[in-house]
Order: C-alpha cells, then sequence, then structure tokens
C-alpha cells in the first residue's frame, strides 16, 4: 500500500486533498501505459521554492527510471525546475537531465494537477530516454491513450468525478481500444488471448465486440455517465474475463473507450470451491445436528421406558448435553463459516434450560450478553457449560420455591471472554469446593473450562444467591 507524508498531505485543501487521493487510487495503470515512472510532487510552502515528492509508482511494463524510494524527499526548485515551471504556468513541461546515478538520459513530462482550478501539485512522468529503441505498435499506443489520459489530467476529466470502483487493473492482462462507434481500434496480444477464452475465435480490427460475439454494455453507459463501468463476461470452459471500460474524454463527451481486461479464471474457479466446500461443510454440520437429535430422541424415549428414577433423571441429564451440542451445529448448518453468534447460541441454550423447570415454579432470566462472533470450536464446549450452569441454578436453586431468577452474562474485554451465570436461590453450600464435588455437571463444566477452553473457574456465593465466572483468554478462542 502506498504510503504518504502526512504532514505534507494534511496541509492540503479538502479538495486537493480528495483529488491526490483519487489519482494516486487510480494511477497504476497510467504508468505502465506510459512505461514511466510516475511522481506526485507538492510544494512544501507557499512560495514553491521546494517540492516534496508526495507519491511514487512505477511501470509494470519496463525499467524503472528511479530503483530507490523518493517519497518525502524534498528538492529545491531549481533542481527541478521542470517541476516548477509547470506549477506556475499550468501547463505541461519537458526537459531532458542526465540521471547523476546512472548516466542515462532521462524525459521528464510535467502535468499540473489541480482542484477547484488552482494548481497545487505536479504530475511528473520520467522515462528513459533511448533513440536508438524503435517502438512497435504496443508501445506507440499506449504512449499515445496515456496523452489522452494526460489531456483529461490537464482538463479535470481525471479522476472521474464519479467513480466507484475499488482499483483499476494494471495493463498486463490484456488492453482494447475503441473508437467513439465502438469499434475496435487496437488489440492487445493478451486482449487477443482473453478473447480467445471468451470463444471469439479471431478477433479483429474495425468491427465492434458485439459483431465479434462478445456482447458488452460497459461503453454504452460509460458514455452515458462519463464515468468507468466494470463487467464480466463468461465464455467456454468456465472462462472468465472482467472488462473495466473507460471513457475518453473530450469537451464533456466520450470519444473513445479504454478497456483493461483481466482474466479472473482462476479467481472464479477458487471462489467455486470455497462455495462447494462450504456448503459440503454446512451439509456436514446438517447431519450432525440431526444424528445428534436422534440420539436425543432414543435417550427421551428410553427414559420413559426405565423404572428407576435415578436412571431416568440421568438419561434427561445425557440427552440435554446433546441437545446443548446440536445447537451450536444448528447454526453452522445455516451460516457461512466456521463461526457463530454469542448472542444465538446464548438464547437457544436458554430455551432449552426453560424446557427443564420444575412444575409450579416461575423462572425469570436476565440476559446480558454482547453479540459478537466466536469459533466454532470454541462455541460447542462454551455452550454445554452454558446449559450445565444455567440447568444447576435451576435444580438447585428453585428448591422450596415459587420464583427462581438467573442472570446470563457473557462479554468480551481485552483479551479475555467473561462468562458469568448466577440466581438468586439458596447459594452453595458452606465450604463447597467444586474440586470435590460430586455433581456430574459442574465436573464437566470444570474440566471443560480448564481442557477446552483453558480458562478460570470462579465461584461466590452468599445469602443473596450464586454466582459462577469464567474467564478464558481471546489468544485460546482464536487458536479453537
Amino acid at each position: 500500500m502506498q504510503s504518504f507524508p502526512d504532514e505534507l498531505i494534511t496541509k492540503l485543501p479538502e479538495e486537493a486533498k480528495s483529488y491526490f487521493k483519487d489519482l494516486v487510487r487510480r494511477w497504476g495503470f497510467l504508468a505502465d501505459l506510459c512505461f514511466s515512472d510516475l511522481l506526485i510532487y507538492i510544494p512544501t510552502d507557499n512560495n514553491a521554492t521546494s517540492f516534496m515528492v508526495a507519491a511514487q509508482v512505477r511501470p509494470a511494463t519496463s525499467q524503472t527510471v528511479h530503483p530507490r524510494d523518493l517519497v518525502g524527499i524534498d528538492y529545491d526548485a531549481e533542481s527541478v525546475y521542470v517541476v516548477e515551471s509547470a506549477l506556475r504556468s499550468g501547463g505541461m513541461t519537458f526537459a531532458e537531465w542526465v540521471d547523476p546515478n546512472s548516466n542515462h538520459m532521462v524525459v521528464s513530462n510535467c502535468i499540473p494537477l489541480k482542484a477547484n482550478s488552482k494548481v497545487f501539485g505536479v504530475l511528473a512522468r520520467d522515462y528513459m530516454l533511448n533513440p536508438l529503441r524503435i517502438h512497435g505498435e504496443l508501445e506507440s499506443t499506449y504512449v499515445k491513450i496515456f496523452d489522452r489520459f494526460a489531456k483529461m489530467i490537464l482538463a479535470g476529466d481525471y479522476p472521474y468525478k464519479v467513480d466507484d470502483s475499488a482499483s483499476i487493473p494494471r495493463v498486463g492482462d490484456g488492453v482494447v481500444l475503441l473508437d467513439e462507434e465502438l469499434k475496435v481500434r487496437f488489440l492487445s496480444p493478451n486482449a487477443l488471448s482473453a478473447l480467445h477464452r471468451l470463444g471469439c475465435s479471431s478477433p479483429s480490427l474495425g468491427k465492434s465486440l458485439a459483431d465479434q460475439g462478445i456482447e458488452l454494455d460497459g461503453p454504452l453507459r460509460s458514455a452515458e455517465s462519463l464515468s468507468p463501468v466494470l463487467e464480466e463476461i463468461e465464455g467456454q470452459q468456465e472462462a472468465a474475463v472482467t472488462f473495466f471500460c473507460m471513457p475518453l474524454i473530450n469537451s464533456q463527451r466520450a470519444d473513445g473507450f479504454l478497456l483493461l481486461l483481466q482474466d479472473v479464471t482462476n479467481i472464479r474457479r477458487s471462489e467455486r470451491l470455497l462455495i462447494s466446500k462450504d456448503a459440503t461443510i454446512r451439509e456436514i454440520h446438517h447431519r450432525v445436528k440431526n444424528n445428534l437429535q436422534t440420539i436425543s430422541s432414543l435417550l427421551r424415549l428410553q427414559s420413559r421406558r426405565v423404572d428407576s428414577v435415578q436412571a431416568r433423571d440421568a438419561l434427561a441429564e445425557a440427552e440435554r448435553r446433546i441437545r446443548s451440542i446440536a445447537v451450536v451445529h444448528e447454526v453452522l448448518s445455516r451460516e457461512i463459516g466456521e463461526q457463530v453468534s454469542t448472542e444465538e447460541i446464548v438464547g437457544a441454550i436458554i430455551r432449552l434450560a426453560q424446557e427443564s423447570v420444575p412444575p409450579g415454579v416461575e423462572l425469570k432470566i436476565d440476559i446480558e450478553v454482547t453479540d459478537f462472533e466466536i469459533e466454532a470450536q470454541l462455541a460447542t464446549p462454551l455452550a454445554v457449560v452454558l446449559q450445565e450452569l444455567i440447568q444447576n441454578s435451576i435444580e438447585h436453586g428453585s428448591k422450596d420455591r415459587e420464583e427462581l431468577k438467573v442472570t446470563v452474562g457473557l462479554q468480551r474485554f481485552d483479551g479475555t471472554l467473561r462468562l458469568t451465570v448466577g440466581d438468586d436461590g439458596v447459594g452453595f453450600p458452606p465450604e463447597f469446593s467444586i474440586e470435590s464435588s460430586t455433581s456430574l455437571g459442574l465436573l464437566i463444566v470444570r474440566d471443560l473450562v480448564r481442557s477446552q477452553l483453558r480458562g478460570e473457574l470462579r465461584l461466590s456465593s452468599d445469602d443473596k444467591g450464586s454466582m459462577v465466572s469464567i474467564e478464558i483468554p481471546t489468544d485460546t478462542s482464536d487458536e479453537a
């Protein structure tokens, strides 16, 4: 990500600051088109006696002129006189100079940058001068396209006034140039290959893409809005290519279009694999949930056929524990990904617990839960722990009472998840210790908190009731 000299940028007027950020976000392809390094110079004082390089981008199509990072470096006006000239004249300037580091001849083409008709900086195009090199059609066309954008920058037509695109592709995957009548005037070699993958067997110049089997509405939409349009075309054998269409504006109308192509076949294939994988995972969770519910139903049926009250209670407890695990899988079978909402899990566990309230007891549950996402591997033991604690409050806190209040809290603090379950019942017996407890439910809580959640468990009790507090390190939850 491009870094900027913040102190310099913050001093710019808001309009200039916005213009600068928009240009830098969308200028990579310009460096590719002109086979040049692009630099933005901004004066460091009101008299423009010195300039600082505020941004820099190198081309992906040729050798760089400036191997080192120049952002943040100051230059006096005399040493960058061509930059100063563009700033003061408000027009394009050119100069040739010898790079002292490489001894190469360098050409600088400077374009003033304006916001609200006021020049605030200069865009410099630096490239090596090689008179012996013969430029082919591709290079000549690319540079001509850059010249169009340079004129648009000078006229205030670029960056586009309306542009919702997050970024603009570089030119590597293909360039297509259309004229005002949407006829193809230039095709780069990579563009030819991309069109082949879409089923266009012999792309040619002088015809529209529609006449060659590629239906695009981007150019028409782009001409109407004078802003870029992104669309995607799918072809044979799952081929997919995006077309980023930019209007070439002249006197407030589009008289041509630049299409930057990007082959996204592998990206779309990976996305389809991820979607398929996610659907498979959700199906697995759905089946696990169904299997757990089947086991729960079998335990419930079995409990009805035993005469021993102790055996019936044990089967009922096992059935509730299985259902609490099934709650997590039920949520995961509906959601995309391997994270679940704490609010949804707590709500489902509370509804499950309310089914076991003894007759004649009115249960009131106060919930203080912050909704956030937790990993499935953390959610399962957490759901079981919560179910056991609420069930323990109901069983022991409601004895000889017609009303019971239970409070449930789950919050995330810096580095810690905190679960609390309390009630206004009789509390724990004097000198009660979870280490010596014979309660299977509390032993399950202890073991899950220590072994799977790697948390700390605290019990407190007084004449107002009991409270269980569990703290789970966040880094442990992340690993889960």
